[in-house]
């Protein structure tokens, strides 16, 4: 009994080490967004914003309301992009490991 709980403690550890090497990737991975010369959104793959671009010609207090939707809009579009990199990473990786589809897991 205890070897099989042995076994099973050593497919989670491996589990959790490709878990770790799978985020890892993704920490590295870089997804770029942009709304026409405007505005460019850089995120990784784990959801962090790591760079805002904004084209200086189009800085100037007539076109404010407008770069603040833009920047939403366009953070937004980049954030759902690198969850979508993320699930189909962590989804590749469950699939690799022969494990179950648990909702919520991957």
């Amino acid at each position: 009994m205890f070897e099989q709980f042995g076994n099973i403690m050593e497919m989670v550890k491996k589990v959790q080490q490709n878990v770790d090497t799978v985020q890892e990737g993704l920490k590295q991975e870089r997804i770029e967004v942009s709304s026409g010369d405007v505005i460019k959104i850089t995120v990784n793959g784990q959801q962090e914003v790591v760079a805002i671009q904004l084209n200086s010609k189009y800085l100037n207090a007539d076109n404010a309301a407008l770069l603040q939707d833009l920047l939403l809009a366009t953070i937004n579009n980049a954030l759902s992009k690198s969850r979508d990199l993320n699930q189909a990473a962590m989804g590749k990786l469950a699939t690799d490991l022969n494990l179950p589809k648990i909702p919520g897991m991957f």
